[in-house]
C-alpha cells in the first residue's frame, strides 16, 4: 500500500511538472471515473441503468474534452477572433481521459474487476510512466516553437 502511494505521489507530482493547475482537473476525472465505475457495479442487476451511468459518463467527458481542445475553434469560426478565451489545453487530457473511461468501459463490460480503493483507479489513470510519452510529446513541441 504504501509503495501505492508513493507512485500515486509522484505520478502526480511529474505531472505537475508539466502543468501545476491541471493536477485537479486529472484528481476530478480520476473521482468521477472511480464513483462512476462503483456505480455501475451496484447496478451490475440493471442494464438500463448502467447504460444510462455509461451515457452520463460520455457526455461529461465529451464536455470536459470539447471545453479544453475545442471551445476556442468553435468560437473563433462565429467570431472570427482566435483564443477568445485564452484557454490552456492541458497535458495529456486526452490520453488521462481515455485512460478513465477504459476503466468504466471494462467494469461495465465485466472485463474488469471494480476497484474499491481510490489509489488504484488514481494509479491506473496517472501512473507517470504512460504519461511520460506525452509529456515528452509536449515538450518537444514546445521546443519547436
Amino acid at each position: 500500500m504504501g509503495k501505492n502511494i508513493f507512485l500515486f505521489i509522484m505520478s502526480l507530482l511529474f505531472y505537475a511538472y508539466g502543468e501545476p493547475k491541471y493536477v485537479f482537473l486529472m484528481l476530478f476525472m480520476i473521482l468521477l471515473h472511480y464513483g462512476l465505475g462503483l456505480l455501475i457495479n451496484k447496478y451490475s442487476d440493471d442494464k438500463k441503468m448502467q447504460k444510462l451511468i455509461l451515457f452520463l459518463m460520455v457526455v461529461i467527458d465529451v464536455c470536459i474534452l470539447g471545453y479544453f481542445k475545442y471551445l476556442n475553434f468553435i468560437v473563433s469560426i462565429f467570431t472570427g477572433k482566435a483564443d477568445t478565451f485564452k484557454i490552456a489545453l492541458p497535458i495529456g487530457i486526452s490520453f488521462f481521459t481515455f485512460q478513465a473511461i477504459s476503466y468504466v468501459v471494462d467494469v461495465y463490460r465485466g472485463k474488469g474487476k471494480v476497484q474499491t480503493h481510490f489509489l488504484n483507479v488514481g494509479l491506473y489513470v496517472s501512473l507517470f510512466p504512460q504519461l511520460i510519452a506525452v509529456l515528452l510529446c509536449y515538450m518537444k513541441q514546445s521546443q519547436m516553437k
